[in-house]
């Protein structure tokens, strides 16, 4: 089967799908190393960051309303705030609570709040941005349910969107998977069905990113599994091979890629996290 050129232009017309699956477990509550906060504090701050950035640059000019270039998704795993326990569920809340995919300019319109955060990268000013995600920790980690309803929202909106650019799901998880197997398929299973979905421009794409709260080597998008510690060449086999443009965007933020690297990000700080959510969500460029 052919892996797809991936050149689809995001448009009105054929928008792109962006689904983050975002680890809540319990382990999740450990401090980040350099930062101060927990893990989920950071990154529910880096989540919050790149979807300020979506609905920026989804606009033409300064306080022009946002347009449809993407349909959004956010789902935790681990604690649940909506069934309390172990589960999966929409991570946002609000006037938004519930919802699955939501489209760029619903989401940009519907914030939980706005108030001040710190930087990323802890060396810029404070600013007061808006709120989609909150921090929660909890309990296991189901991935292999995460990404099985991911697995669901992808096929649909595929079948919806047959000439879109392929919907693009990044896993950022800082644990072991404690549900495989789920329904009587494996993670790799799971991930397996969920990359056999495709646009006529290629197959879904699997991205994942390792958080860690001990201060490491960083790891970003890997030709190899060598050298990598546990989970490593495990979230190295499932990750979907990094397709050209997004290997341009690489290379241009800087990033030495080599040929056949995945989409895996290891042991990343929080403002490498947002570096490689950056190059993961900047798809072909669009017409106005």
């Amino acid at each position: 089967m052919s892996q797809g050129t991936y050149r689809q232009p995001v448009t009105r017309s054929d928008p792109g799908c962006i689904i983050v699956l975002f680890d809540r477990s319990d382990s999740m509550k450990a401090t980040w190393s350099g930062t101060g906060a927990s893990m989920a504090v950071g990154a529910a701050l880096v989540l919050n960051n790149i979807l300020l950035d979506l609905c920026i640059t989804a606009t033409t000019e300064v306080n022009a309303p946002v347009r449809h270039y993407f349909d959004i998704g956010v789902f935790g795993y681990g604690a649940c705030l909506t069934n309390p326990g172990e589960g999966v569920e929409s991570a946002f809340g609000g006037s938004l609570a519930g919802r699955g995919l939501v489209p760029l300019p619903e989401l940009a319109d519907h914030p939980l709040t706005v108030r001040e955060e710190p930087s990323v990268d802890q060396m810029s000013v404070s600013a007061k941005i808006p709120i989609w995600v909150e921090p929660v920790h909890g309990y296991r980690t189901p991935m292999c349910e995460a990404i099985a309803v991911a697995g669901a929202h992808v096929y649909d909106w595929a079948t919806a969107h047959p000439n879109s650019f392929p919907p693009i799901v990044i896993n950022i998880t800082d644990g072991m998977v404690t549900d495989s197997p789920y329904d009587g398929a494996t993670l790799a299973d799971w991930v397996a069905r969920l990359t056999a979905i495709r646009t006529s421009d290629g197959p879904a794409l699997f991205f994942n990113i390792f958080l860690s709260p001990t201060r490491s080597p960083e790891v970003i998008f890997p030709a190899t599994p060598s050298g990598l510690p546990v989970p490593g060449p495990d979230l190295f086999g499932m990750s979907s091979e990094l397709p050209g443009p997004m290997v341009a965007n690489a290379r241009a933020d800087g990033i030495d890629v080599q040929p056949g690297a995945r989409g895996l990000a290891f042991n990343v700080g929080r403002s490498t996290l947002l570096r490689v959510l950056q190059i993961g969500t900047r798809v072909p460029d669009r017409p106005y």
